[in-house]
C-alpha cells in the first residue's frame, strides 16, 4: 500500500481517516506499507501483503489476529482462503516462484476459484464491450490527472484498461482477496488494490475519483440504492463532472446466465437521484464493437429495446461529452504481450500456425458464444506477423485486424 492512499482512504463504518498503528507490529519503507494495522477512531484493520483489508468478515479478524502476533504469512494463507496446510504449501510453492503464471497460480488456488471465466476475459463478448466503454467514457472524464476507482473489479482486467487514462493509479476494490492480489502482480500492475465489501460504505473520502465503475458484478449486489449513492458520493468533486458506469448488468425482464437479483431498466433509472442516467442495451453496444466502431452513446434505445436485452449498461454523468459517438481505435503496442487468444488451439505447420477455436466447456460457449462473431472458427497465421508483434514490432494493417478481432490479444506477461 502506497502511503499517498492515506489521502483518500475512510473508515467504512465512522467515516473517519486512517493511520499506521506503530505501536503493533508493521512492515514498511519509506513509500509502501507490507504489513500492519491500520487505525481509526472505531476499528482497526489489517495490511496484509500491501493490501488494505477494510471489512470485518472472519477472514480479515483472523488476518488481522495474525499480523498483529507478527505472522504475515499466515495472515496471507487466511485471506487467500487457505485453510488446509497441504493445499497452503502448495499455493506457497507455485507463488513464490518469479517464473509463475497467472494460469498456475489460479490452478493452485484450486477449483473453486473462477480461474477459467478470468483467464478467457479478455476476449469474451461482455468485456470488448465493457472495454469500449471504459475507454470512451473514462478516457472523457478523467483528463488525465484523476483517479479512477474499479468496484467489484475482480482480477483487474478492465482496471488495465484505466492504468492508461490518467497519471493516478487508479484503484481496484474487491472483496475477494486472491482476486486483487493476483491483479497487482499480473493483470494491472501498478493500481491500488483495496479489499472491501461492496455491500457496505466504500471505505473512501469523497471526490476521490473522477470516474467509478462496476462490471459485471451489479446483479449480484443486494444494497443497489446505497451502492448507487456511495459511488455518486465518490466522484462528488468540484473541478468537472464526473462519471458512474454500470457494465453487464443484468435483465429482471430476461433470463441470463448466473442471473442475480437484477432489477428491470426502470428500477436501474429509478437507483439514481442526484445524477442524470442512460441506459443502453448491451446488443447495440456489442454491434458498434464487433463492426469497428463507432461507439455510438449518443444512441437513445426505445423502452422495449431495452426491456428484451439480457444485459444493460448504465452511463450516468453531466459531463456533454459523453453521449457522443466515440472512436473506436486499435492500440498499436502491448501493455503486455502478443499472444494467441488462449481459446485457440494451436497446431505449428513449417511456417503457418494453424488455429482452431476450442471452448473451455460447454457452459462457457453457452454464455460467451457469441465470441464467434469475430473469431473465425479457423484460421491459417504466418508465425512472423505473431513474431514481429512480440519484438514490438509495429502491426501492419494485417495485424491490426488480428488485434480488433482478439485473435491475437495483448495477455499481461506470464499469463499463461
Amino acid at each position: 500500500m502506497h502511503i499517498d492512499l492515506f489521502d483518500i482512504l475512510r473508515c467504512p463504518f465512522c467515516g473517519g481517516r486512517l493511520e499506521l498503528v506503530t505501536s503493533l507490529f508493521h512492515q514498511r519503507s519509506d513509500t509502501e506499507i507490507h504489513n500492519g494495522i491500520l487505525g481509526c477512531p472505531c476499528c482497526i484493520f489489517p495490511i496484509v501483503d500491501g493490501i488494505p483489508v477494510l471489512h470485518l468478515q472472519p477472514t480479515a479478524t483472523t488476518a488481522r489476529s495474525h499480523v498483529e502476533h507478527g505472522r504475515p504469512e499466515l495472515a496471507l494463507r487466511a485471506m487467500v482462503g487457505l485453510e488446509d496446510e497441504a493445499h497452503a504449501r502448495r499455493f506457497e510453492g507455485v507463488a513464490g516462484h518469479e517464473q509463475a503464471t497467472y494460469r498456475e497460480i489460479v490452478e493452485a488456488l484450486g477449483p473453486s476459484f473462477e480461474g477459467g471465466y478470468f483467464l478467457y476475459r479478455f476476449s469474451d463478448p461482455t468485456y470488448i464491450v465493457a472495454q469500449a466503454v471504459v475507454a470512451s467514457v473514462a478516457g472523457t472524464v478523467l483528463g488525465g490527472s484523476r483517479r479512477a476507482i474499479d468496484i467489484c473489479g475482480g482480477s483487474g482486467h478492465l482496471t488495465r484498461v484505466l492504468l492508461d487514462l490518467s497519471t493516478p493509479p487508479p484503484v481496484l476494490a474487491d472483496l475477494y482477496f486472491a482476486k486483487i492480489w493476483l491483479a497487482r502482480r499480473f493483470t494491472a500492475p501498478g493500481c491500488e488494490p483495496v479489499c472491501c465489501d461492496g455491500n457496505g460504505p466504500f471505505p473512501f473520502a469523497r471526490g476521490a475519483f473522477g470516474y467509478a465503475m462496476c462490471s459485471d458484478a451489479f446483479q449480484y449486489i443486494w444494497t443497489k440504492r446505497q451502492f448507487i449513492g456511495e459511488m455518486t458520493r465518490l466522484i462528488d468533486r468540484p473541478d468537472g463532472p464526473g462519471a458512474v458506469v454500470i457494465d453487464h448488468t443484468h435483465n429482471q425482464l430476461t433470463w441470463s446466465p448466473s442471473h442475480g437479483q437484477p432489477l428491470s431498466p426502470a428500477g436501474y433509472r429509478d437507483l439514481f437521484e442526484t445524477l442524470p442516467v442512460r441506459i443502453f442495451g448491451e446488443a447495440g453496444l456489442f454491434a458498434d464493437v464487433v463492426g469497428g466502431g463507432p461507439l455510438r452513446l449518443s444512441r437513445v434505445d426505445a423502452e422495449a429495446v431495452l426491456d428484451a436485452d439480457p444485459a444493460l449498461t448504465l452511463v450516468a454523468t453531466r459531463h456533454d461529452q459523453v453521449f457522443v459517438d466515440h472512436q473506436l481505435g486499435v492500440p498499436t503496442r502491448a501493455r503486455g504481450c502478443y499472444q494467441v487468444n488462449p481459446l485457440y488451439q494451436v497446431e505449428r505447420q513449417g511456417n503457418h500456425l494453424e488455429l482452431r477455436l476450442r471452448f473451455p466447456s460447454p457452459d462457457y460457449e453457452d454464455e460467451y458464444g457469441a465470441c464467434r462473431q469475430y473469431l473465425p472458427e479457423h484460421l491459417s497465421l504466418d508465425a512472423s506477423v505473431l513474431s514481429r508483434l512480440q519484438a514490438g514490432g509495429p502491426p501492419d494493417p494485417a495485424s491490426m485486424e488480428l488485434i480488433r478481432r482478439r485473435v491475437v490479444v495483448d495477455l499481461p506477461v506470464q499469463y499463461y
